[in-house]
């Protein structure tokens, strides 16, 4: 591990615990496109802070503070990274003493106007996955922001548990592209809230996987009915989705077919419910 000013009393047995600790953790893990680094506290800034460093010219990203104790901050730190290949370290503060002040990681429009990017990512990292991978910048300074949102969607691969593996299953395609599917009968499987990124207030969509007694798969979103006073709770006026309810659809119409992990779906819009079966 690198040399670092450490201000926090800690004593040698100690600190020989937690590099050996860390010797640990990074066993089987790879530095070739990069690696994490815990930055030091010093006087000034209180906290350990959690960066990604890249190795392809993109500069540090600062990730998130971890704790204003290095053991503590350590053990937060490998917790975070645990499903991640990517070896960890630490660094003195003075590395990233170019990067502290930089501005155009501040998102200048919508629901998180003066935001911090990092901050965004803390409460609502699929926002910033949609500044990656959706956002179209005029401005050159909004490039710059759309590059440090794809930074962060490296780490939010990184840090994401892997999915559980799907067997496959006996369902098929159901209808054509653009046919109206008639009293459909399934049971939901699957529930994912999601915010809708083109509206400016908390809209919570519902991501809906569901089967019908065939056993084919089909995918659909329940659009918000009203806005939500935060982006983790559904507006008290949508129509709740619930995993094992049963509910029948007088019509849906035919979007899309799709494949995933083996398992082939039919994705639905324009729905229509007629009401909850069960």
């Amino acid at each position: 591990m690198a040399a670092i000013n450490l201000y926090e009393r800690i004593t040698p047995e100690v600190m020989q615990q937690l590099r050996e600790q860390a010797v640990r953790f990074n066993e089987g893990r790879t530095t070739a496109n990069g690696y994490y680094a815990i930055s030091m506290a010093t006087p000034y800034r209180k906290y350990y802070g959690l960066w990604r460093i890249f190795n392809d010219g993109r500069i540090p990203l600062f990730v998130r503070t971890l704790s204003h104790t290095f053991p503590m901050a350590i053990e937060r730190a490998t917790t975070l990274l645990r499903y991640c290949r990517t070896a960890l370290t630490w660094l003195d503060n003075s590395f990233f003493t170019p990067y502290y002040g930089i501005t155009y990681d501040i998102v200048s429009f919508g629901k998180y106007h003066g935001k911090h990017l990092a901050e965004v990512y803390y409460v609502d990292p699929q926002y910033v996955l949609w500044l990656a991978n959706r956002f179209e910048p005029e401005k050159k300074q909004l490039q710059k922001l759309k590059e440090l949102a794809q930074s962060f969607a490296v780490v939010h691969a990184e840090l994401t548990p892997p999915k559980k593996r799907e067997y496959h299953s006996q369902s098929h395609y159901v209808g054509e592209k653009g046919e109206i599917l008639k009293d459909l009968h399934l049971k939901i499987i699957y529930v994912r809230l999601q915010v809708d990124t083109y509206k400016p207030d908390f809209y919570i969509d519902q991501f809906v996987l569901a089967v019908d007694d065939r056993n084919c798969r089909y995918s659909f979103i329940v659009k918000a009915a009203a806005r939500s006073q935060t982006p983790k709770a559904l507006s008290c006026y949508s129509l709740p989705m619930h995993v094992g309810s049963e509910w029948t659809l007088h019509s849906a119409k035919v979007l899309d077919h799709y494949t995933s992990h083996g398992i082939q779906y039919t994705r639905l819009g324009y729905l229509k419910f007629a009401g909850q079966s069960k």
